[in-house]
């Protein structure tokens, strides 16, 4: 638990770096700096612990909702909401739900996790070119409002809701400590889950499902922030956590504070000039995609 333990202790230096950053007045602190910091921490968090399960249930790598499209497909349907007139919210999860489908019947399909991840990724494109579409036709917006949408723009909200997004951080992380033996189990395949006690293709459709919700809430309120959930949990096993409650929470934590430090940076990088969030974690999270893509599809030799 030590190095859950630093790694607790580096958020608290990031949180602190980020309310007091400038010396800004305690209003500042208070009304804006505090309900952004508790918000960017949940959703980094709640983007970790979903990137985790995908890899684990689709037995996949490279798998998150931003790589297999499911955070664009959850932007596009905000949109499409926002247009008619209803909350983002309701839009958002019926196409993440829909995009996931689409995924598990092409895992039917093509029967091998590479196809499924370029799969994903043409899905991907498509929602993405979809959104600058429709937002190219709403005559209140603008493609600036577009492309902010689509590098997850995080904008200080109320504490109130800073304080909901919280509390759904903290609900799926103790789901994650509740259904970590399935997410433990089926990456070792479908005889060895099934021996164990678990149905692999009920506990694959029920991971997914249960843990695309919050990143659709998070995508209908800020947009798509990717690479999150693909480098906190190799980055977590890389430094020894591969299983258990230690991998879970030590997950959790550094996905809130690699969204943090990215917030941080964005902020202050090129001031007054503000950078989605979005921008900083694909600068740090292509790289190690590519990396992670040579290293599973046998470039090393």
């Amino acid at each position: 638990m030590l190095k859950v333990a630093s790694a607790l202790l580096i958020v608290l230096a990031l949180s602190f770096l980020f309310l007091f950053y400038g010396s800004p007045g305690r209003e500042v602190v208070l009304s804006v700096r505090l309900p952004e910091l508790l918000s960017t921490f949940a959703v980094g968090s709640i983007l970790s612990l979903s990137g985790a399960v995908y890899q684990n249930a689709l037995r996949n790598p490279l798998a998150e909702p931003y790589t297999l499209g499911v955070a664009s497909a959850s932007a596009l349907g905000a949109v499409v909401s926002v247009a008619l007139g209803f909350r983002p919210e309701g839009g958002a999860l019926l196409f993440s739900i829909l995009s996931l489908l689409l995924l598990l019947f092409a895992g039917r399909v093509f029967r091998s996790s590479f196809s499924i991840l370029l799969f994903g990724v043409g899905l991907n494109a498509l929602f993405s070119a979809l959104i600058l579409f429709a937002y190219a036709l709403l005559p209140s917006y603008t493609l600036t409002d577009a492309l902010y949408f689509t590098l997850g723009f995080i904008t200080p909200p109320s504490l109130k809701l800073a304080l909901f997004l919280c509390s759904i951080s903290l609900i799926w992380l103790f789901i994650a400590f509740i259904v970590r033996r399935p997410v433990e189990l089926l990456p070792l395949g479908s005889e060895m889950a099934y021996f164990s006690g678990v149905n692999s293709e009920k506990a694959t459709v029920s991971l997914l499902l249960t843990f695309t919700v919050p990143v659709a809430l998070t995508v209908s309120l800020f947009g798509i922030i990717g690479f999150v959930g693909i480098v906190i949990p190799h980055a977590v096993r890389f430094l020894g956590y591969r299983l258990g409650s230690g991998f879970i929470l030590f997950t959790f934590l550094l996905g809130g504070g690699l969204l943090v430090l990215s917030q941080l940076i964005a902020r202050q990088f090129l001031y007054p000039t503000l950078l989605p969030a979005g921008v900083i974690t694909a600068l740090l999270g292509a790289p190690a995609f590519i990396y992670l893509l040579w290293r599973y599809s046998g470039g090393r030799g």
